[in-house]
């Protein structure tokens, strides 16, 4: 039981904390309730075929095409199909992240990983397409261009702060291999 508390303990400590609103305020943590419960059912619905298709993945794809597709030595082109990814996938940010870690475990390299994710937040294509009709097409254009030249950068950042100890997780032998 302790071992539960300990590992959820973020969803305890929110559970505790709309405890305490629903004494001080039961209209506003019902609002919270609600909130809550559209999130969690948003997460429900969009979570298990990511998880499914990351399975899939972990199972069909070898670790050599990974390391040699986006991993340590695979140079521009890495980057290319990073950037490529994030924006052809579609979905909230959240959804990436099982597949960043997943793509992790098969011998990407931390670089390429955030290359992806920082284009997927700022360059998928749906958003440009919403953010060029709202906004204008040359704004959509220089943002989505300053996403491109700023995606490696903070790569290259993160890669020389955390990506020693993500490198030394990846040499682990994952169980479908």
């Amino acid at each position: 039981m302790r071992k539960v508390v300990t590992e959820y303990r973020l969803v305890v400590l929110v559970v505790l904390a709309n405890l305490v609103l629903w004494y001080l305020s039961p209209s506003k943590a019902a609002e919270s309730a609600s909130t809550a419960g559209k999130f969690l059912k948003e997460m429900l619905l969009i979570l298990p075929p990511v998880f499914l298709f990351v399975g899939l993945l972990d199972v069909w794809v070898p670790r050599a095409i990974v390391e040699r597709s986006v991993g340590q030595r695979s140079g521009i082109k890495g980057v290319a199909i990073s950037m490529l990814l994030g924006c052809a996938t579609v979905g909230p940010l959240y959804a990436a992240f099982p597949l960043a870690a997943a793509l992790l475990k098969k011998g990407a390299s931390v670089f390429n990983i955030v290359v992806f994710l920082t284009v997927k937040a700022g360059g998928e294509i749906p958003l440009v397409a919403m953010e060029a009709k709202f906004l204008g097409f040359p704004f959509a254009l220089l943002r989505l261009a300053l996403t491109f030249v700023t995606a490696p950068i903070i790569g290259w950042i993160v890669e020389r702060v955390v990506g020693h100890s993500y490198r030394s997780q990846s040499a682990k032998p994952m169980l479908s291999e």
